[in-house]
C-alpha cells in the first residue's frame, strides 16, 4: 500500500535553507504503471518532481496551475481512464546552499496510507479552497473523509468540460550579443554566429524577430518542452562552434522571460526590465523553479552567488549536463554578502562596491597594506568562507556602511575580519594607502616595493594627503598648491591632485594629473603605479577596452606585478569574456595561489561567477585529490626520515619540524594551503635525495678512509712475531673487515641499510681507534724484535770476522816478532798468550756488538720498509683481496 512516509524519509534534511518557498505538494499514487500523461502533463504546467517510487511520487508546484493540470487530467481520464489518486496539500520547499531541495508538510499529513485506485481521483485540502475556486472553470466539491488519509474534510474537483485549461506557462527567449554594436570587432563577430543561431531557429520553425541596431534576437516558445529543445540546442550549438577552429565565436547572453503581459513587438528587449550587463555569457538565465525543472537534463547553477535571500522568482542558468566545454563536475560554493555584490550604482574607485562612493570608501581606515592577510585567508577552509560572510551580512548597515566595516575590520571573531580585510586588500594597490609606500619606496620593482621604505620626506604633501583621507578638500586643494609651488618637477603633487580630483567626482582631472604623474616619475616601479591607477579609473568609468590596454601598459613596466593583469582579467569578465579572462586567471594561479582566494571572494567579478567557479572546481578538485596523496607521501617521509636518520643526527630536528609544518597544511581545506603543501612536499624531497647523496658521499669518503687504516693496521700487524697473542686485535681486526664489506655491498640509499651503515660506520672507526691503540704496543715489540734479529745477525757476522782475523793475527805476531826481545808488549804476549787472547776476544766481542748496533740502527728502516713491500706482494700474489 502507497505511504507517503516512505517518499519524505528517502528526502536529504536540509540543515540551513538557502531558499523557503511556499507552494502545493502532489501527492500521486497509482495502480500497475502510471500513465506517461501525469507526468507530462505536471512536469508542462510546472510542477517539479521530488521524488518516486513504485507506485507513488510526491511533486512539488509554486502556483496555481496545478489545478488546471489536475482538471486537464480529470477531463482527459473520463475518456481515457486510468487508476490515480492525486492528493493537493499545502507545502513548503526547501534549497540548500549546494542546491539540494527537500520538502516540508505538517504533521498530520507525512503519516498517509493510501489504497490502490480504480479511477481518476483527486483530493484536495480544505486551505485551498479559495485558490481553487479563484481560477475560471473550477469548483470545489465536500467528500468528507477519505480511509487512510489525514482526518480533514477532503475536497473534489470540478472542472468544466467546456474549458480546455490551457497553462499560461510559456516564454519569451532573448538572445543579446556582448560589446557595443558601434564597434567593428563586435559587428564582425556577431554577424558569422548569428547567421548560425538563426539557421537553428529556422531548423526548429520558431518565429524571431532580429533588432540589427541592439543585435537582438528574440522569439516565442509556447510550451516547456520547446524550452527545453531550443536551451539543449544552443548550447550544443555554442559548444560546436568553440570546438570548431574554422567556425566565428562571439559571447552572447541569453534568458528565458515569462511571456505574461508582454508583447512579441520589437520593443520587447527594453520592456523586460532585466540587467543584461550582469548576465553569464553562454547560458541561458531562467527562473529558478524553470531551472529546477530543467535540472533533469541540465546542470543548474544561481547567476549570482550571494547571501541575500532568493526566491523561486530568482535568476539561475543553465549548462549541459555531459560537461564538455561548459561546467565540470561541480562548482565552489562561496556566497558573497549582498552588500557587496550591489546590483545598481557607480562602483567605488577603491574597492569596486555599489554601496558607497570613493570618498566613503573604508579602505581609507586602513593603515597600510597588508599582504600577509592572504597568508591568514590560506589557513582558513574554504567551506568557511560563507558562513564568515553571512556573519558579515549581519553586521553591515547599509545606513553607516563606513562605520559599520570598520567594526567589522577589529571583530573578535577573526573569521569575519579576515575576510573583511582580504576583501579590500584586493584592490590596495589603487587605495591611498598604497600611494604612501609608493612614495616611500626606494625599489625600481614592485618585488621588493614594501620592503625598501625610507622615512617620509618632503613638506606640504604629506599634510595634504592627510586632508584629502579627513574629507577636508578645501584645505587640502590650498596645501597641494602650495606643494607644487615648492616642487614644480615633482611627480607628488600631480598624484595628489590626481586623488583630490577622484573624490570631487572629476575624473577627466584625475585622469590627466596621474599621466602627468607617470611622466615626471623617476623610477619603473612609480611609473607602473601611475598607469595603473589610470588603467582603473577608465575601468570604474566603464572604459572597459581602454582599460585592458593601459593595464598592459602598466605591466609592461613592472612584468612581475600581478595586479594589472588580475584586472584584465576582472575588466574582461565585466565585458563578458569569462573564458578568456580564466585562461589569464590560470596563469597567475600557477605563479600564485593566492589568486584562487582573491577570486574566490571578489565581489567585482560577480557577472562570470558561476563560470569563474566552476573552473575554479576543476583545479580545487584536482588539488584536493593531489594532496591528499602528498599528505601519505607526507606519513611516508616521516616514517622514512625516522627510520634513515638518528634523533642526534643534524639533519633530523629541522627536516621533521618541516614534514610537521607541511602535515598541518594538509589539515586545512583551502587551495593555497594544498599548494604549500604540494610544492613544499616537492622542496622537501629534493632537499632529502640532495641530503641522502651527500650523506652517502660521506660514507663512501670514510669508508675509503677507514679501509686505509686496516690496510695501515694489517700491514703494521702482520710482522708480528707472536700471532697467537693477537686473539682479542684479530677479533677487532676481522669485525672491521667484515662491516666494511658488507656496508660496500648494500644499496645504502634504502633507508634501513642508510641507518644502519651510518651505525656500523661509527663502531668502525671506535674498533680502529681501539686498534691503532692496541697496534703502538704490538708495533714496539715488532721494531724491537726485528732489530735484535738484525743486531744479531751483524754481531754474529762481525764477531766471526774479527775471530778470524785474531785467530790468523796472534800466531802471525808472534811468529814474526821471535827475533825482538826487551819490548814489554811482546813479552807480555808471550807470557801470557791466553789470557791475552781472551780479553782480545772479549774486547772484539764489544766491538763487534757496537759495530752491529750502530749498523743495525742505520740500515733498520730502510730493512724495514723492504721487508713490508715484500709481504705486500706475496699477500697481493697469494691472497683475494677482502676489503
Amino acid at each position: 500500500m502507497p505511504s507517503i512516509a516512505n517518499l519524505i524519509n528517502e528526502l536529504p534534511e536540509i540543515s540551513q535553507s538557502r531558499l523557503v518557498a511556499s507552494g502545493y505538494g502532489v501527492w500521486v499514487t497509482w495502480k500497475g504503471k502510471v500513465h506517461n500523461s501525469v507526468v507530462n502533463t505536471l512536469r508542462e504546467y510546472g510542477c517539479l518532481k521530488i521524488t518516486e517510487e513504485l507506485d507513488q511520487a510526491l511533486w512539488f508546484c509554486n502556483s496555481t496551475e496545478v489545478f488546471r493540470a489536475l482538471a486537464r487530467l480529470q477531463i482527459w481520464a473520463r475518456v481515457n481512464p486510468m487508476p490515480v489518486l492525486v492528493q493537493v496539500v499545502p507545502m513548503t520547499f526547501l534549497v540548500g546552499y549546494d542546491m539540494e531541495y527537500s520538502v516540508s508538510i505538517s504533521p498530520e499529513l507525512d503519516r498517509q496510507d493510501s489504497r490502490y485506485p480504480q479511477d481518476f481521483e483527486v483530493f484536495i485540502h480544505p486551505k485551498l479552497k479559495d485558490q481553487v475556486k479563484a481560477l475560471a472553470g473550477l469548483d470545489v466539491q465536500n467528500v468528507g473523509s477519505v480511509e487512510g488519509l489525514a482526518g480533514v474534510e477532503w475536497l473534489g474537483l470540478q472542472a468544466d468540460q467546456g474549458l480546455d485549461y490551457e497553462t499560461i506557462r510559456k516564454w519569451f527567449f532573448v538572445i543579446k550579443p556582448l560589446g557595443r554594436m558601434a564597434d567593428k570587432e563586435a559587428i564582425l563577430g556577431w554577424r558569422d554566429f548569428s547567421t548560425d543561431i538563426l539557421d537553428l531557429l529556422q531548423k526548429l520553425g520558431l518565429k524571431y524577430i532580429s533588432d540589427v541596431k541592439e543585435g537582438a534576437i528574440f522569439f516565442p516558445l509556447d510550451n516547456f518542452q520547446l524550452l527545453r529543445s531550443f536551451c539543449h540546442e544552443i548550447l550544443t550549438l555554442i559548444r560546436q562552434i568553440k570546438e570548431d577552429p574554422e567556425k566565428k565565436y562571439w559571447p552572447v547572453v541569453m534568458a528565458a522571460i515569462s511571456q505574461e503581459n508582454l508583447q512579441f513587438s520589437p520593443d520587447l528587449p527594453k520592456k523586460i526590465g532585466l540587467d543584461w550587463n550582469r548576465l553569464a555569457p553562454d547560458f541561458p538565465h531562467v527562473r529558478f523553479m524553470d531551472g529546477f525543472l530543467l535540472s533533469e537534463w541540465f546542470r543548474m547553477n544561481e547567476a549570482s552567488y550571494g547571501t541575500d535571500a532568493v526566491s523561486l522568482d530568482s535568476w539561475c542558468n543553465l549548462a549541459l549536463k555531459e560537461g564538455g566545454a561548459q561546467l565540470g563536475s561541480g562548482t565552489m560554493q562561496v556566497a558573497l554578502p549582498s552588500v557587496l555584490i550591489g546590483k545598481e550604482g557607480e562602483g567605488c574607485f577603491y574597492c569596486g562596491q555599489t554601496s558607497h562612493v570613493s570618498k566613503d570608501c573604508p579602505s581609507k581606515m586602513l593603515p597600510k597594506p597588508m599582504a600577509s592577510i592572504w597568508n591568514q585567508l590560506a589557513n582558513t577552509n574554504i567551506k568557511d568562507f560563507t558562513k564568515g560572510f553571512m556573519e558579515m551580512e549581519k553586521n553591515l548597515s547599509a545606513e553607516d556602511y563606513a562605520n559599520s566595516m570598520l567594526a567589522v575590520f577589529d571583530s573578535k571573531n577573526e573569521l569575519e575580519s579576515i575576510l573583511a580585510r582580504a576583501v579590500y586588500e584586493i584592490n590596495a594597490s589603487c587605495q591611498i594607502r598604497m600611494l604612501k609606500i609608493v612614495w616611500r619606496s626606494r625599489s625600481k620593482e614592485w618585488g621588493d616595493a614594501l620592503s625598501q621604505l625610507a622615512p617620509e620626506e618632503g613638506e606640504y604633501v604629506w599634510d595634504a594627503l592627510s586632508l584629502i583621507e579627513g574629507g577636508d578638500y578645501d584645505a587640502a586643494e590650498k596645501v597641494i598648491k602650495d606643494a607644487q609651488l615648492k616642487y614644480p618637477r615633482s611627480y607628488q603633487p600631480h598624484s595628489l591632485w590626481g586623488f583630490w580630483n577622484l573624490e570631487i567626482g572629476d575624473y577627466t582631472q584625475a585622469l590627466f594629473h596621474w599621466q602627468e604623474s607617470e611622466r615626471m616619475s623617476y623610477t619603473p616601479m612609480q611609473q607602473g603605479y601611475f598607469a595603473y591607477l589610470q588603467a582603473r579609473l577608465l575601468e570604474v568609468d566603464g572604459n572597459l577596452k581602454d582599460a585592458i590596454n593601459t593595464y598592459k601598459h602598466a605591466n609592461s613596466y613592472s612584468p612581475t606585478w600581478i595586479d594589472p593583469v588580475y584586472r584584465q582579467g576582472v575588466c574582461m569578465v565585466k565585458m563578458g569574456f569569462t573564458g578568456q579572462a580564466m585562461d589569464l586567471y590560470s596563469d597567475l594561479i600557477d605563479r600564485d595561489p593566492n589568486v584562487f582566494n582573491r577570486i574566490l571572494i571578489d565581489p567585482e567579478l560577480d557577472r562570470g561567477r558561476v563560470q569563474l567557479m566552476t573552473a575554479l572546481y576543476d583545479r580545487w578538485a584536482e588539488s584536493e585529490e593531489e594532496a591528499q596523496k602528498t599528505k601519505q607521501s607526507v606519513e611516508q617521509l616521516l616514517e622514512d626520515i625516522s627510520k634513515r636518520f638518528d634523533v642526534s643526527h643534524s639533519y633530523y630536528e629541522p627536516s621533521v619540524d618541516e614534514l610537521e609544518r607541511l602535515k598541518a597544511l594538509g589539515t586545512r581545506q583551502n587551495y593555497v594551503a594544498y599548494q604549500l603543501l604540494i610544492r613544499g612536499t616537492e622542496k622537501f624531497k629534493s632537499s632529502l635525495d640532495n641530503e641522502v647523496k651527500r650523506e652517502i658521499k660521506r660514507i663512501e669518503a670514510n669508508l675509503e678512509y677507514q679501509t686505509e687504516r686496516v690496510r695501515t693496521i694489517q700491514r703494521e700487524a702482520a710482522w708480528f712475531p707472536f700471532p697467537k697473542l693477537l686473539l682479542e686485535f684479530n677479533k677487532d681486526f676481522n669485525f672491521c673487515v667484515d662491516k666494511i664489506n658488507w656496508i660496500r655491498t648494500q644499496r645504502l640509499k634504502d633507508a634501513d641499510n642508510f641507518r644502519k651503515s651510518l651505525k656500523i660506520l661509527d663502531e668502525i672507526e671506535d674498533r680502529i681507534d681501539t686498534l691503532q691503540g692496541r697496534l703502538v704496543t704490538l708495533r714496539i715489540v715488532r721494531d724491537s724484535t726485528l732489530f735484535v734479529l738484525m743486531l744479531g745477525r751483524n754481531f754474529i757476522w762481525l764477531e766471526l770476522i774479527g775471530l778470524g782475523l785474531a785467530l790468523v793475527a796472534i800466531p802471525s805476531t808472534l811468529y814474526f816478532t821471535q827475533n825482538v826481545h826487551n819490548n814489554w808488549i811482546i813479552d807480555s804476549i808471550r807470557e801470557q798468550r791466553w789470557e791475552f787472547t781472551k780479553g782480545l776476544v772479549i774486547i772484539l766481542s764489544i766491538v763487534c756488538l757496537a759495530l752491529a748496533a750502530i749498523k743495525s740502527a742505520f740500515s733498520f728502516d730502510k730493512r724495514k720498509r723492504e721487508l713490508f713491500e715484500q709481504l705486500d706482494e706475496e699477500l697481493r700474489e697469494s691472497a683475494p683481496r677482502r676489503y
